[in-house]
């Protein structure tokens, strides 16, 4: 692996953030749940072009 990326947004697209660019590593990533509204998020991680996985953030307030 030479790159990995991590993307974050809303289930249902309404916000979408930027992307999280990295270079391979131990990387640690902190989102504040005080900026975001309560609702269902996505993320995926995507190793050298690649999605590896894709997971689901249910944030209630």
């Amino acid at each position: 692996m030479k790159k990995i990326v991590i993307t974050f947004g809303a289930w249902n697209n309404e916000m979408g953030y930027g992307l999280v660019d990295a270079p391979v590593g131990d990387q640690t990533l902190t989102i504040s749940g005080s900026e975001l509204r309560a609702g269902t998020y996505l993320y995926a991680l995507i190793a050298d072009g690649k999605k590896v996985d894709t997971k689901r953030m249910i944030l209630t307030k």
